[in-house]
Parts: structure tokens; sequence; C-alpha cells
């Protein structure tokens, strides 16, 4: 699963009425890119991406650590 993926699912589940706003393409592989696409459209929005960010990267490590 891509970090676009992951992205986009906590998007629905976190904020399903604002989704269709600040969801990426799914093949978009990198933080940064997924930060700048939605930042374009608005920086409110970017700044919801960054905490969203930052939920799956809290998210995926606290997994890997469950998993190792």
């Amino acid at each position: 699963m891509t970090i676009a993926e992951h992205y986009n699912v906590k998007v629905y589940e976190i904020m399903p009425h604002m989704a269709e706003d600040i969801a990426v393409d799914p093949a978009i592989t990198t933080a940064n890119d997924i930060y700048e696409i939605v930042f374009r459209r608005s920086v409110y929005l970017g700044g919801m991406a960054c905490v969203i960010l930052e939920i799956v990267e809290q998210e995926s490590k606290a997994s890997n650590v469950a998993l190792g």
C-alpha cells in the first residue's frame, strides 16, 4: 500500500464530509507530494493534510513496533 492509499483511508475515516477535497491520487509515493498537491488546493486543506500525514506516520510506527 502506498502512503497515498494509507492517507486516503485515514481521510475517509476521519473526515468523510471533506474527503473529496483532500483525498489524492493513490499512486503518489511521498508525503511531500501529498502535501504540495493538497496545499495548492487551499492553505487550510494543506494544514489538514499535514495532520493526517502525521497520524498515518504515527500509526505506521506503532504497527511496526507491534509487528517487529
